[in-house]
């Protein structure tokens, strides 16, 4: 059996609680293959961030569904329980920090919370505004313009009008290694 590495310490993880995935069940179930920016797909940009990959090829596996309900996918790093991580402390950005998400929106990046997650409604907007900027603070800081680039395009089919926008992400400074956005 493969070991996994160690999860970077600084990686952000919000603490849902497990009896909340084992009541709502809408993590790691996707209606939409392409919500996954993380899945295995031979289209994805090569130089899509570490911070959003998994790190090891993550395929969607196809559950099994009623007739007339439509398609719908689960991550294959999901346990057998149906609710815990096989890579728990080193998946990616977007499971670690849900239910907030980074969106494009009207010209910038943005971090949003999903209202349809119960643990959403747990904790109040301070709670999540200090996620999202220790988020922008210790990961999103980091990332090379053509990395931000890389995220634009899932960051754009990320967003849902209902999501509540919590910290407007600034653009990139100078770049580090890549070019500025266009």
């Amino acid at each position: 059996m493969e070991k996994e590495a160690a999860p970077s310490l600084s990686r952000i993880i919000l603490p849902v609680p497990r009896e909340l995935c084992a009541s709502c069940r809408m993590c790691c179930r996707f209606t939409d293959p392409d919500r996954a920016p993380w899945a295995s797909r031979a289209d994805r940009a090569p130089d899509f961030p570490e911070i959003f990959s998994a790190p090891r090829p993550l395929p969607l596996l196809p559950l099994p569904v009623a007739p007339s309900d439509p398609p719908l996918w689960s991550c294959s790093a999901l346990g057998s329980d149906g609710l815990g991580c096989d890579l728990w402390g080193g998946h990616p950005a977007d499971c670690r920090i849900y239910p907030l998400l980074v969106v494009f929106r009207e010209g910038a990046f943005r971090i949003v919370l999903d209202p349809d997650c119960p643990f959403s409604s747990r904790e109040g907007l301070s709670f999540f505004r200090h996620h999202a900027e220790r988020f922008l603070a210790e990961e999103w800081s980091l990332l090379t313009s053509d990395q931000i680039r890389a995220v634009r395009s899932v960051a754009e089919r990320e967003d849902r009008p209902h999501f509540q926008e919590i910290l407007l992400l600034p653009p990139p400074s100078a770049p580090r290694r890549g070019s500025p956005l266009s």
